[in-house]
Formats: structure tokens, sequence, C-alpha cells
């Protein structure tokens, strides 16, 4: 049995987003708050039940397209057991279903499922899946990471796990007098806190040349996740020199955005945010923390080095994901949008040069 409903059916979304917390395979951007972030797309969640049991559940973001058409998302989804052929073939039928009713041509998801698991790559073949991987930023979702398991781990035995140029800049940070403010989602943070962190956003973008949201999408953010975010920023004499977003859900804990000025980067203020951060994880009972995304391409050669070398300092472990896998409900508008798509960026990439 299964159930489709939006965010203002409040039991459904409080028992989905109970059940998400709960499970093995937790993840944010699958709780339904997620439908407050992502207001440019609607928002459907699918639950799936055995004898009134939930055993799986699937947060939807749906992309208008023109003609009426519509394409599907669920943002590292679903929360279930994924090695479960007949879990799948439940959610298949929903969505099927689901798709005739928003005429959906494709669904896009991307687990945070290992790269190594092949029994799950071979279920979603045989449900008729294609992938598409990826060798560093270019999949919706970073493929490639650095986790770091903090289960039943105290503080000083991850310090001490550390590298030695790690723990020397963390304790650099503190002797050259840097502190950190901390700031729930659920508090009414001040506007000049926000107007900091995204000054500091706005630099690092230009700096290392990436694409930044608006000041509106880190305040929605913070204001959906509540509780379940943190908003850091780092000081050297009354002066914002770096700011973070860590957010939780279930049993990990997630680096999502960091930013930092040209000033003072020999304080390194960012070294401390991760290891605070670290701490909130340990704190809160969480079970893994994720680094976010790095290159697939480690070599020192590569533009992105820098940042594989700064978390792998950390010592978690770096991890391969499967890649984003597609599902075509209409093969042929399909063809013809993910063709759109490729034309896109290429000239977007020949904007930019």
């Amino acid at each position: 049995m299964w159930k489709d409903f939006d965010k203002t059916n409040i039991p459904a979304v409080s028992e989905m987003a109970a059940f998400v917390r709960s499970h093995y395979n937790s993840q944010f951007s699958q709780m339904p708050y997620w439908a407050d972030v992502k207001t440019f797309w609607d928002w459907r969640g699918i639950s799936i039940y055995r004898n009134d049991t939930m055993i799986a559940a699937m947060g939807l973001l749906i992309r208008q397209l023109p003609l009426g058409f519509t394409i599907f998302y669920a943002p590292r989804g679903p929360v279930c057991d994924r090695n479960d052929p007949s879990v799948w073939q439940e959610l298949m039928s929903a969505l099927k279903t689901l798709a005739k009713r928003y005429h959906a041509i494709l669904l896009y998801a991307d687990p945070d499922e290992l790269d190594s698991n092949e029994d799950f790559r071979e279920i979603m073949y045989k449900l008729g899946f294609e992938e598409t991987t990826d060798n560093g930023f270019g999949n919706i979702q970073p493929q490639f990471v650095f986790r770091l398991d903090i289960a039943s781990k105290d503080e000083d035995a991850l310090f001490k796990a550390f590298s030695a140029k790690t723990r020397y800049n963390i304790g650099l940070a503190q002797r050259k007098g840097v502190t950190v403010k901390e700031y729930s989602g659920s508090d009414n943070i001040p506007e000049y806190v926000f107007d900091s962190f995204y000054s500091l956003m706005k630099t690092t973008g230009q700096r290392d040349r990436f694409y930044i949201r608006g000041l509106p999408y880190f305040k929605g953010l913070l204001n959906a996740l509540q509780n379940d975010s943190r908003l850091f920023i780092a000081y050297l004499n009354g002066q914002p020199i770096a700011g973070s977003i860590e957010i939780f859900c279930g049993n990990k804990a997630w680096y999502l955005y960091g930013a930092s000025s040209n000033e003072h980067r020999n304080a390194m203020p960012n070294y401390l945010l991760q290891w605070i951060m670290i701490k909130r994880a340990i704190a809160r009972g969480c079970k893994i923390y994720d680094f976010r995304g790095v290159p697939g391409n480690t070599s020192e050669d590569d533009p992105l080095y820098g940042l594989y070398r700064f978390k792998k300092g950390f010592s978690g472990v770096y991890t391969k994901f499967t890649g984003l896998f597609s599902y075509s409900f209409r093969p042929v508008y399909s063809r013809i949008f993910e063709l759109a798509l490729r034309i896109r960026r290429v000239l977007n990439a020949e904007t930019r040069k």
C-alpha cells in the first residue's frame, strides 16, 4: 500500500519526517521541510507501507516544463532498504501512477549508495534506470565526498586522528584569537549576521569562480530547517572572516556551505569551524559527519585539489557514490529534454570562457 500527499497534510508529513529521521539511510533532502527550501519546485511525499508499517519514503520535487510536462527529482532518495527489490517495485508502482497524473517524462534519483554496491546497481538496471557518472561536481549532487565516522567516538580520539597540519591549524586559529558564534535556524538570527555570511559567500564565489545563490535562499534554508541547522561565523578582532552552515538529519550531519574573506586566511578560521561543527555533530549523537563534495580527480594538478587536501586532513573516508540514475516515463520526450540540457551546458560553458 502507498499514499502520496503534499506539505499541507500535517499528519502524513509528521509521520514521514519521523520515519526519515529514524532510518539508517536518513537524508536531510528527503525531509518534508525540503519543500520549503526548493520553492521553485512542487513537492510530493510518498510513503510505502506493509502491514500498516511504513517501510519506505520518498520526497519528490516536481519541476514544470513547457507544454504541461514535468520532471521528477528525488534528491538522495528514497529512504528505505535500497537493496530490497520488492521495495523498489512498490515505489515504482507509485511513481508511475504519479507520472501519469503530473505528465512526467523523467525521474532523477541519486541515492548516497556506495559505488561498490553492485547489488543496488543491478536492481536499478533491472527496473529500467540508466546511470550517469561524473568525475567531479557535474551531477546534481556530489559523487565524491569525505565521510568521518563519529559513532561512539570521543573528541580527543577524533582530534588525534587528524593530520598533524590540521591539528596545528586548529590550534593556530585559537592562538590568533579567532572566535566563533553559533546560531540555530530556530533562532531569530539578526539581519547583520546574515549580511556578514552572505558577504563572505560572495567573496568566496568570486575568488573560487563558482555560482552562489541569493541571500533569500540562505535565510529560507535556515528558517525551513529550524533546529536541524546551524550557522557559524568566525571573527577576528570583531571582524567576520569566515562562515559555515551545518545541517542534521537522523544519524548524520553535513557541512553544507562554507565561506571566507580574502583577508586573515592565515588565521585558519575554516579549520576551527570544521572542528566546532564536528563537535556539534557528536553532541547530537550523529554517527557520520559528511564533508560533502570533493573532486574525483585527486591529482595535485586539479584546480580543486586544495579543497580535497583541506577535507582529507580531518581523516574522513574518501567515498564514491553511485552516479545519477534516470528513469524515462516517456522515452521520446525524455531524449529531447536531455538533448536540450546538453546543448544548454555547452552554451553556458562557452559563455563562461
